[in-house]
């Protein structure tokens, strides 16, 4: 996938998600805030928009000198350093529970990949939140100073949005793509 199609469909998520809080779609829910306190669950949902577009993408969160947090999405292509997969045996009755209310894409025993900060230092980043912090809007490209300057603490390949709350935001910002 060509990097000025993948900020085309980050842009254009971006702004889904900014005429559904004008619109006052999120009133109900934390994310009525957006961009503020927002990173992580935009991250999760532009993964899912990305997967449905057929682009696989990691979720990375580290923490600043002051304690505070921040997620972005890394694309998984052949800029990032893929980690050797464990996989974890998952009993049966876990996966009916979590098929139950995950979106049902439990079929199989997860991958377990333990991505380090330096597997990703090459990948495109993925952030739709960062004018919380003074920078842009929509930032699509390698690692800045801005990046730099949070802590890795982890990095999981997306699987799905995992709740009733996340599908419902996802649907409500599908509502409002042009």
């Amino acid at each position: 996938m060509q990097d000025n199609t993948i900020r085309e469909l980050a842009v254009k998520f971006r702004n889904a998600i900014e005429k559904a809080c004008d619109k006052g779609l999120f009133a109900n829910d934390t994310f009525n805030r957006f961009p503020r306190g927002c990173c992580g669950d935009t991250s999760y949902l532009l993964a899912e928009y990305f997967c449905e577009n057929g682009i696989e993408s990691i979720y990375v969160n580290g923490t600043d000198a002051y304690g505070q947090g921040h997620a972005w999405l890394v694309i998984k292509d052949m800029r990032i350093r893929t980690p050797v997969p464990e996989y974890f045996e998952m009993p049966e009755y876990i996966k009916i529970v979590l098929n139950r209310y995950g979106n049902e894409k439990w079929n199989d025993s997860p991958n377990t990949v333990y991505y380090s900060s330096s597997d990703l230092e090459n990948g495109l980043i993925v952030d739709l939140t960062a004018d919380q912090f003074g920078e842009a809007p929509v930032y699509v490209d390698c690692i800045n100073d801005f990046y730099r300057k949070f802590e890795f603490r982890s990095a999981d390949d997306y699987i799905c949005l995992g709740n009733e709350r996340m599908s419902s935001l996802y649907q409500t910002i599908l509502s409002c793509l042009e």
